[in-house]
């Protein structure tokens, strides 16, 4: 069996290694006294220092650890809520791409010849539908922006390339839409029906592929293309110290302080 003096030694030598791991080459001079036997008052009050220490580690690993759980919820609350405004930001892009192409490949010539009068309210029936879908879609997406626009300058950014309606205002009212404060669309059937009928040519050079649905489409082609880099990255949400976090908090820092750990629980052992 190992003596008391031996077992302290082998401790003394544990606790020094767990000290230099955790916080570099450091000295004790309480080292020394307990190395030398524990007959002596100095060895006494180097066996406090020890415990003292031991102790101290043992806090400081709790502390590790809980910080540890803190940094990892705080990631993981980051990508939940960039996986959920990302499925939301997907979403909203895909549904307007879907109108806005419906909206390209209309034939607003509602009235062709020889069309009978229930082919005529069919066809303008079909393309009012697909204006109001388009407007709809539309709308949503101005107003997802609008409520992310503090998400990133991207999103800032986007939202005002969506904002621009207003420049078309005028043409766009000749066909029956207008364009409220918000940015967003409000259709006029009746006044859209007219226009089908009376100059459906005029309808899609306004609404059409070379119209309003073209540039539409120009900017939700942009917006996929960026989808990935729409929500910020952690370092800019949180701040580039989170980085080092992570490294203070790591599996290696948590090893480092499970030593001390240790230190602690031989000493409670056999002393």
């Amino acid at each position: 069996m190992a003596t008391i003096s031996a077992t302290a030694r082998n401790t003394g030598m544990m606790y020094q290694f767990a000290a230099k791991s955790a916080y570099g080459n450091t000295s004790n001079s309480a080292m020394q006294g307990l190395f030398g036997g524990l007959s002596s008052s100095k060895s006494t009050s180097a066996w406090s220092s020890i415990t003292s220490a031991a102790s101290s580690g043992m806090s400081y690993a709790s502390a590790v650890a809980s910080n540890r759980t803190s940094l990892s919820s705080l990631l993981s609350e980051y990508d939940s809520t960039k996986k959920k405004f990302t499925t939301e930001y997907n979403s909203t892009m895909g549904d307007l791409s879907k109108a806005t192409t419906a909206l390209k490949n209309t034939d607003f010539n509602v009235p062709p010849e020889g069309a009978s009068e229930e082919d005529v309210e069919k066809n303008t029936k079909a393309v009012v539908g697909a204006v109001q879908d388009f407007a709809k879609k539309y709308n949503e997406t101005v107003s997802f922006l609008k409520d992310n626009k503090d998400v990133s300058n991207r999103i800032s950014a986007l939202g005002n390339s969506f904002n621009d309606a207003g420049y078309f205002a005028k043409s766009l009212s000749t066909v029956g839409i207008s364009v409220k404060s918000s940015g967003e669309l409000s259709v006029d059937t009746e006044k859209l029906t007219k226009a089908l009928k009376d100059n459906p040519k005029s309808v899609e050079f306004v609404l059409g592929k070379d119209g309003f649905a073209g540039r539409t489409a120009n900017k939700v082609e942009n917006a996929q293309r960026q989808s990935d880099k729409m929500f910020p990255s952690v370092s800019s949400m949180m701040g580039t110290s989170v980085s080092d976090a992570q490294r203070m908090y790591s599996a290696n820092t948590i090893n480092r302080s499970s030593a001390y750990e240790n230190v602690g629980t031989l000493l409670s052992m056999y002393f």
